[in-house]
């Protein structure tokens, strides 16, 4: 009989390596192949979040108060919006468990999540967040626009000024240097002739809390901590460390406290007022 020719181990050990090297190529093509497609649900579903918010401001005049992420399944307030009364000018879910009440807003759950499977947080210009009342868009009838005096309640427009928009002092948001994106009020009282100039800052912000997903709510009810370091722009986006502030920003992916994936949203009263269409939020 004649003797069969076999792969020797040297063979078969080179044959193994290069599939390994195949193999090891192949996931490292694929892991941002993922990345980018959880990106992309992600910004599909703060689209269907951002249209519910319009509809909800064209059928009620102003923006619903955020759920408590903390909540579990089965939990009466789950994914429900929780104002402190029923015509509040303020929201009792502690800043840092903020999230988008979807039940509220008629969305199905999965659209609460960004594609990492967290929530978004949500918070919206409220009294509770450090203003006044007037610096209020949960009060219904605040998020409408004047067509002749008195179209807004008296309680939104607190200086006898009926102005087409808006004009509280809302939500700041910065980029990662510190300086503030949104539009700051002018100093001082406003005037008939200055008010027009008010009002510039956002009505919410939306938050994904990206990759990493620091001080992000799962669906568990339990949030996100960071691993080592306080990533600070990233706590400021969930804690609230600044009073009224937010980050947006250019993703930073050192291993430092500057590290950061947040992906942020946020929309000016007037610009909400004027996608709501003819005929709605006031508009003519």
């Amino acid at each position: 009989m004649p003797a069969q020719k076999g792969f020797t181990l040297i063979e078969m050990a080179v044959v193994l390596a290069i599939i390994g090297l195949i193999l090891s190529s192949g996931l490292m093509m694929i892991g941002p192949v993922m990345e980018k497609n959880r990106i992309t649900q992600t910004s599909q579903n703060m689209d269907q979040v951002e249209s519910a918010l319009q509809l909800f401001a064209i059928r009620n005049q102003r923006l619903p108060c955020p759920a408590d992420g903390s909540l579990t399944a089965g939990n009466a307030l789950y994914g429900v919006e929780q104002p402190s009364g029923g015509t509040a000018t303020a929201c009792t879910v502690a800043a840092a468990n903020a999230v988008i009440p979807w039940v509220t807003l008629g969305l199905a759950e999965n659209l609460s999540l960004d594609g990492w499977n967290r929530r978004f947080s949500y918070m919206a210009a409220n009294s509770q967040t450090g203003g006044t009342a007037a610096d209020s868009l949960v009060y219904t009838g605040c998020l409408y626009r004047n067509v002749s005096s008195g179209s807004r309640p008296t309680l939104c427009d607190p200086d006898g000024l009926t102005p087409s928009y808006p004009y509280g002092n809302y939500l700041k948001v910065e980029n990662t240097a510190g300086t503030e994106i949104t539009t700051a009020n002018p100093g001082g009282t406003p005037t008939s002739s200055t008010v027009s100039t008010y009002g510039g800052r956002a009505a919410y912000v939306l938050i994904s809390h990206g990759h990493n997903g620091y001080y992000g709510w799962q669906q568990n009810g339990v949030q996100i901590a960071a691993a080592g370091a306080v990533h600070t722009y990233e706590l400021d986006n969930s804690a609230y460390t600044v009073a009224n502030t937010f980050v947006q920003g250019p993703e930073n992916d050192s291993n430092t406290a500057n590290h950061f994936d947040d992906i942020v949203r946020w929309r000016t009263p007037a610009y909400l007022i004027q996608t709501c269409g003819s005929g709605a939020c006031g508009n003519p």
